[in-house]
């Protein structure tokens, strides 16, 4: 039987999981938005098909979409493997796991503080503030809600383990490592969370009480004892650092100057502030400005040295404030853009665990505040249903704009109609329901606002080919390489324009240009790899893809790709291996099935021929093409007749003759049609492709 304290905190706990599902439960019927989802997660080639022992190892890797977090990558493989690639259930667990959040900052501040009510109130400002909005109806910010929740696991356990210590108690030791472990999960989820030591040395302070002017416990001893978290964030930070500069996504002092980044540091914390208190016009994407007034500047610096003056003068006497406020800028410290990734200036989703501090100075102030008034509990439940219901209210409507990319990004740019990186990503979402005029005259419009911004150019080429403006679309790519001329991703989508045009050595020297700007991005020597091919160049062509396989090891088209060219100067165990490596990464890739099957098959080496497995493989690559591709049935003929099923062999290459003379594609009829002659003598054909 629970207690009156047990039963006030289920309660709570249950009010905090109600209100969160409730106001939540429409994303389940939410599609996934074209800003990270893909990348994250539908169009992840490494998770989309569910677990694998392949895409468990991988998970562990650093690099891909700029990060490592590990735990994050296997919550989504463990989505893809229990739901497929439906959009609902992962964002029904990102709810899930806010709600928990909330009901474990609860339980937290009240073990912490004894104070039920104004821990209550700060759990339930924190789930159903607005801000909250991106971290939840995003499944690409999984990380945010997943960190968080070992972020506050971790914070409980330090907790116990205080309590623990102040008795000695025999399970201190055990509640140290459980919070040390959680707080490595938490890293291995978001490596945002690399702030929890400094945090615990502030909870120390207030409301734990273990340092101070009269507390026993020297400070350096508690500085001690985060050693381990310290070192923990240490290692993250440089796993972090990996993963970026492997990315690409940090950017550099040209592109992003010391002064824009400091200035926007500087205004960004009392802008969070000001979404905190009146949480209006939130969007999914603040675009940044190089260039903002020294008066702003030196106004927001204004007011961050004067809070954090009169949170210390407050020290003794409240403090809370101090707490909340180092907490607040502490928190912010690792996304408040110094160290710039991406082009906003601001996120709604970086408010997640800073948010904590300033919702414990207005709780715990209010509660000071109003300390002298008589009868002041029912004025504060009237405050505080205000304030939830206000929040409420504000969350369901901003929940709405999730529904889908075009009704998220029609949103941001009802706000700013200059924000050029939603008016892009709009064009993205318009370009994918087949509306090319539209998304073209979006992206058009892009370029004027922002005429820097190189990906803009490279989306508008991408819809021009679509319409099959392909000079357009090579005009317009060369127009980004004047204004960058190192962006590389450009340079290879315009080699690959020369390339279907047959201008093979223009393409050459465009790739051999975008190489000495970059030598080590993968992209530049594969498709320089495919311009020697194209002119027989194999040798250089095989240097060139295996640098692209050593630079980008996860890409399977660079295995496959120097596959064909060791298979065209005949090295075909070579090629056998780089096939096999192709399929590693990509399992249906159908024509590395096709290739490598044809190899295992028709090889003139018979050590390197293995007929069931080139059946096994070519049936494969038919099913994957729904039996519809008259080359890779007549391998499966061929597979059949080495394996010595002359009768299938037949029959497949009787089907194999239909379906290409169906596409018209005589000479491969004809082919297979000789192929058959040697099937009906009972003869397989040996050659290289």
């Amino acid at each position: 039987m629970l207690n009156k304290e047990q039963q006030q905190t289920a309660w709570v706990a249950a009010i905090l999981v109600l209100g969160t599902v409730l106001l939540y439960a429409p994303v389940a019927g939410f599609a996934f938005i074209n800003f990270d989802d893909g990348l994250y997660l539908f169009q992840n080639p490494q998770l989309k098909d569910g677990f694998s022992w392949r895409a468990f190892a991988w998970c562990f890797q650093a690099g891909y979409a700029s990060n490592w977090h590990p735990l994050t990558w296997l919550s989504h493989l463990l989505d893809c493997q229990l739901f497929g690639l439906k959009p609902g259930p992962p964002h029904v667990v990102n709810a899930v796991l806010h709600a928990a959040n909330a009901v474990i900052l609860f339980v937290t501040l009240k073990r912490m503080t004894q104070a039920p009510w104004r821990s209550a109130m700060v759990a339930a400002l924190f789930a159903w503030h607005p801000l909250r909005v991106e971290s939840v109806a995003w499944v690409a910010e999984r990380k945010d809600v997943l960190s968080a929740f070992f972020w506050m696991l971790s914070l409980y356990a330090y907790v116990l383990y205080v309590e623990e210590s102040r008795v000695r108690g025999p399970r201190r030791n055990g509640f140290y490592t459980l919070a040390l472990v959680l707080f490595a999960c938490g890293l291995m989820s978001k490596p945002m969370v690399i702030t929890l030591p400094a945090a615990l040395l502030l909870l120390d302070w207030w409301p734990l009480g273990r340092w101070g002017k009269d507390q026993p416990i020297p400070f350096y001893w508690l500085l001690w004892e985060k050693l381990p978290f310290f070192l923990l964030a240490g290692g993250s930070c440089v796993m972090t650092l990996i993963a970026q500069d492997r990315g690409g996504a940090v950017a550099t002092l040209n592109i992003v100057p010391w002064a824009a980044r400091v200035g926007n540091a500087v205004v960004s914390y009392p802008a969070y502030l000001g979404k905190l208190f009146w949480p209006e016009h939130l969007s999914v994407i603040y675009s940044l400005v190089f260039q903002l007034p020294w008066l702003e500047i030196a106004l927001a610096a204004g007011f961050v040295v004067g809070v954090t003056i009169a949170a210390g003068v407050f020290r003794l006497s409240r403090p809370y404030w101090l707490t909340g406020w180092l907490w607040f800028l502490g928190t912010l410290l690792p996304v408040i853009g110094l160290v710039q990734v991406g082009g906003q200036s601001m996120a709604d989703r970086y408010t997640y665990i800073p948010s904590i501090g300033i919702l414990i100075i207005v709780c715990w102030g209010m509660d000071d505040l109003t300390r002298p008034w008589p009868g002041r509990t029912p004025y504060l439940t009237a405050l505080a249903a205000v304030l939830l219901t206000a929040c409420a209210w504000q969350t369901n409507a901003q929940v709405k704009y999730w529904r889908n990319s075009g009704m998220l990004f029609q949103h941001s740019l009802a706000l700013d109609p200059d924000n050029y990186l939603a008016r892009c990503s709009y064009a993205c979402y318009l370009r994918d329901q087949g509306e090319l005029e539209p998304a073209r005259l979006e992206c058009q419009r892009a370029i004027r606002t922002a005429p820097s911004y190189v990906f803009g150019y490279s989306y508008l080429s991408g819809i021009l080919q679509m319409e099959g403006k392909k000079d357009e679309a090579l005009s317009v790519l060369r127009e980004s390489l004047k204004i960058r001329p190192d962006f590389s991703q450009a340079r290879c989508d315009l080699a690959q324009l020369l390339l279907e045009k047959s201008l093979i050595a223009e393409a050459e020297s465009e790739l051999q240009a975008g190489l000495k700007f970059d030598p080590d991005d993968a992209g530049l020597h594969l498709f320089l790899g495919y311009a020697l091919a194209r002119q027989s160049k194999f040798e250089p062509a095989e240097a060139q893809f295996a640098q692209a396989a050593r630079l980008d090891p996860e890409n399977p088209a660079s295995h496959f790709q120097w596959a064909l060219v060791l298979a065209a100067q005949r090295k075909t165990a070579a090629a056998v291996d780089q096939y096999r490596a192709a399929l590693r990464l990509q399992p249906d890739f159908a024509n590395a099935l096709n290739n490598l099957a044809w190899l295992l098959a028709g090889s003139p080496d018979a050590g390197l021929r293995d007929g069931p497995e080139a059946v096994r493989l070519a049936a494969r690559a038919c099913a994957l093409t729904q039996t519809n591709d008259a080359a890779k049935i007549q391998t499966l003929a061929n597979a059949c007749a080495t394996a010595g099923h002359f009768d299938e062999a037949i029959a497949w290459a009787q089907k194999a003759t239909e379906v290409a003379l169906a596409h018209g594609q005589t000479n491969l009829a004809e082919q297979t049609s000789e192929l058959q002659k040697l099937y009906h003598a009972r003869r397989p054909y040996y050659d290289y492709p």
